[in-house]
């Protein structure tokens, strides 16, 4: 592909079409733009008239080629002057206008006819956030009385039920009498605490998670203590709903409550466990829904001896009293719920028809543990639909990041609170077309796409387009460049059709 040719792909992609007045590409062919000092504003106009595109403002130009909006810089005669400026600036405009858009015709279409003033307030939404946001901020008016992690569990609806299931049948039994009292003390602050996060006046995080076994809060419990105490997360000050601390004891009170929570929170930290549920899986939804950004964490077990030992400690920590093999038994239950009927060495020690072999069962409980951790990652990344939501209010397709470690967790929350991400733009074919995706760099997962499908393309945005308009002032600025860019693309169609 020659230079002229290359430019004009260019201009393809920053429109996101082929020229529709491709018969003129010839008048390229001997044009060497760099050659003679490169591109300005009035060529780089002419240039997209001649291939059949519309014209752009002057801040557009300025905007796509790093001249600042509010410098005087604005008011001169500014041009791109090297064929990697050309790409660099396309190649920002195409990331932008996929986060704000998800469809770069769409977004060219609109972005391209803002003023001054309107590029500004649309570009603030990605700009970057000072760490003095968050860093200035007040403490809390009331700060949460916290539970100690091995009484998180006492929260749960199956404990309760147990303890006072045998209550009520032993009411004599001064150890069960003990533990129902620790579970109402437990309760009670948990309900404090409840109240408290009702009146937090800002939200930044929600964790979800399925907690219904002692080991699961503990672990949650753990996870967001060392997440939140990140040097990197720290000073940021943020506010988020841990699970562990709190307790609503209305079925239909809690889940308005986390409905609250989610509509509030600027995203949400899916904490993938052994087992994963409805409820959890609704809410990685929700917030993907709202075009907000979920982490998922997905812990990677590398080493055998470490996962081992932590998780025998565990067990002999919260399950006290049980021998060693018992502590195997219930982790083999735990990661390899069907081992008892499938694998014939877990049945024989079952039935105690051989002698435990802790080896062998340190082998099994590792790949089955490492083996259901790689195959959630796997699910959420490449296989399920859920990996990627559409946001109702603008069809923009929105991508669950999977992290493995929490330092990564920590480091793409950061990013996120800070408007920070970084992304890569590629281009995938699928079938004899092209997707376009930005993939997001610490996770490596897809964030957002923009399908070469054209009719699916044609019908999904002429759809969108006709729904309401976000609501408030931006809404409102918005709705003259969005009208036009919808009557535009609906011209278009006619004439293409």
């Amino acid at each position: 592909m020659n230079a002229t040719k290359t430019i004009i792909s260019l201009f393809e992609s920053l429109t996101g079409q082929t020229a529709p007045l491709s018969k003129y590409k010839d008048l390229f062919l001997h044009n060497e733009f760099f050659s003679k000092g490169g591109i300005g504003y009035s060529q780089f106009n002419e240039i997209l008239l001649t291939l059949g595109y519309d014209r752009v403002t002057k801040e557009f130009f300025n905007y796509l080629f790093s001249v600042s909006l509010h410098s005087s810089e604005s008011s001169h005669y500014p041009q791109v002057s090297t064929f990697g400026e050309l790409q660099a600036g396309v190649e920002k405009f195409q990331k932008h206008s996929l986060l704000l858009y998800g469809n770069v015709k769409y977004g060219f279409k609109t972005f391209a006819r803002l003023d001054k003033n309107a590029l500004s307030q649309e570009l603030s939404r990605i700009l970057p956030i000072t760490k003095e946001h968050y860093e200035q901020r007040h403490s809390p008016l009331r700060n949460l009385i916290e539970i100690p992690p091995e009484d998180t569990y006492y929260l749960g609806y199956i404990v309760y039920n147990q303890v006072k299931s045998n209550l009520d049948k032993d009411p004599t039994n001064t150890a069960l009498k003990k533990k129902h009292q620790t579970i109402l003390e437990t309760r009670t602050k948990g309900g404090q605490n409840h109240d408290i996060y009702l009146t937090y006046d800002h939200m930044d995080v929600y964790v979800a998670t399925s907690m219904r076994q002692r080991h699961e809060y503990f672990l949650v419990n753990g996870f967001c203590k060392n997440l939140f105490s990140r040097p990197s997360i720290a000073p940021l000050k943020l506010r988020y709903f841990d699970p562990t601390q709190a307790y609503c004891s209305d079925r239909l009170d809690k889940g308005l409550v986390e409905g609250l929570m989610l509509k509030r929170a600027k995203c949400t930290i899916y904490h993938a466990q052994e087992t994963d549920t409805l409820g959890k899986d609704s809410e990685l939804a929700t917030t993907l829904a709202q075009g907000k950004t979920v982490i998922a964490y997905v812990p990677k077990l590398t080493g055998k001896d470490q996962f081992l030992k932590d998780a025998l400690d565990l067990t002999t920590h919260l399950y006290p009293g049980l021998s060693r093999q018992e502590h195997f038994e219930s982790l083999l239950r735990l990661y390899d719920p069907d081992g008892g009927w499938q694998n014939p060495d877990i049945r024989n020690w079952l039935s105690k028809t051989v002698p435990f072999d802790e080896a062998k069962a340190s082998e099994i409980l590792f790949t089955k543990a490492q083996a259901r951790y790689e195959s959630r990652a796997k699910t959420l990344i490449h296989d399920h639909p859920l990996g990627l939501q559409i946001n109702l209010s603008t069809g923009v397709a929105n991508g669950v990041l999977v992290v493995r470690t929490v330092d990564q967790c920590a480091e793409l929350l950061r990013r996120i609170m800070l408007n920070e991400m970084e992304f890569s733009l590629e281009e995938i074919p699928v079938e004899g077309r092209t997707t376009i995706v930005l993939r997001e760099k610490i996770s490596g997962c897809v964030y957002r796409a923009m399908t070469g499908d054209e009719l699916l393309n044609n019908s999904f945005w002429n759809f969108y387009l006709k729904e309401t308009l976000p609501q408030g002032d931006q809404g409102k600025m918005l709705s003259r460049y969005l009208t036009e860019a919808q009557l535009m693309l609906e011209l278009e169609n006619k004439e293409e059709g």
